[in-house]
């Protein structure tokens, strides 16, 4: 958004994006990019740190079980992304239901009388395929260096990714799972779960990127306009970070990770700015280094 209110056109928004990010990295100097881990990298959206991968400001792994969204993975590789063909939650078999319409495909099958409350009972079909697969945990992946932000997309199983996860998540400062409102899958768990497990693992909420809602099935719906009628929430992403009310159990690299994610990948520029009090408070770094960040954001997020 401009300082006359009108919306930022996508380049412009990327351009000074990147210039907060080299300023940063540059204030900054950690000792290597941000290291992201993506369950469930399925190229259906991109990414929200696409930008900073352009960049070079971060290194991903990116695990998706999906054969065909994982050809296209590879088909379009990234400097410093790395894609890995597996499934990834509680370690044994289990059994994936591949969902005709990309990026429904879960561990968990549709559960067909939700879909048709929520207005899409062709979300539920009786000939999904069903296959056995191997799921791994994160934390018995010796290769597998312990992520900065773990990011997790897999439609219902971001619990078990959560849960199998404790010892690579030790140090990692942001997770960004997908949370579900109102349950879509047959036994799937809802945010709740996931909260309290993040909790326990030393995270707090921070911030919802989004929510989705959708139209309730009704009598009336060809009537209502779908976009400006929709009064139930499915799903959303939401950003976690380590807790912030005790900052003096972070590293320097922590906090200087944090930043660097905030201005980048989830755009919270108040975080970021905590961040750098945190460690000018240290003599990390000068004391105008949040001064200067502060005066490269667009005009509509500043007193004038």
């Amino acid at each position: 958004m401009s300082a006359d209110g009108a919306p930022e056109s996508a380049p412009r928004v990327r351009r000074l994006l990147r210039q907060r990010v080299e300023y940063l990295r540059a204030a900054l100097a950690p000792e290597r990019p941000l290291r992201i881990v993506d369950v469930g990298a399925n190229p259906i959206n991109t990414p929200d740190y696409d930008a900073l991968l352009e960049m070079g400001g971060c290194e991903v792994w990116g695990f998706e079980p999906e054969d065909k969204a994982f050809a296209e993975l590879e088909a379009n590789p990234r400097p410093g992304a790395h894609y890995i063909n597996k499934a990834v939650g509680a370690p044994g078999k289990g059994t994936f239901h591949n969902h005709p319409q990309n990026g429904l495909g879960s561990l968990y099958p549709v559960r067909k009388e939700s879909v048709a409350f929520l207005g899409h009972p062709g979300w539920h079909r009786d000939d999904v395929e069903t296959a056995e697969i191997d799921l791994v945990a994160l934390d018995d992946l010796d290769d597998l260096p312990r992520p900065d932000l773990l990011k997790i997309d897999i439609q219902g199983g971001e619990l078990d990714v959560i849960r199998n996860a404790r010892e690579k998540l030790s140090q990692a400062v942001c997770v960004i799972p997908e949370v579900r409102f109102y349950r879509m899958y047959e036994g799937e768990p809802l945010w709740g779960k996931l909260d309290v497990e993040l909790h326990d693992q030393g995270f707090v909420l921070h911030k919802l990127l989004f929510s989705k809602p959708t139209m309730i099935a009704n009598s009336q719906a060809g009537r209502l306009k779908g976009k400006a009628v929709r009064g139930q929430l499915i799903d959303g992403d939401a950003v976690y970070i380590r807790n912030p009310e005790v900052p003096q159990d972070w590293s320097d690299e922590q906090l200087k990770q944090l930043a660097i994610a905030a201005a980048g990948v989830f755009s919270s520029f108040d975080l970021a700015v905590f961040c750098l009090d945190r460690l000018s408070d240290r003599g990390a770094i000068g004391p105008d280094v949040a001064a200067g960040f502060v005066d490269l954001l667009p005009g509509w997020v500043k007193n004038t």
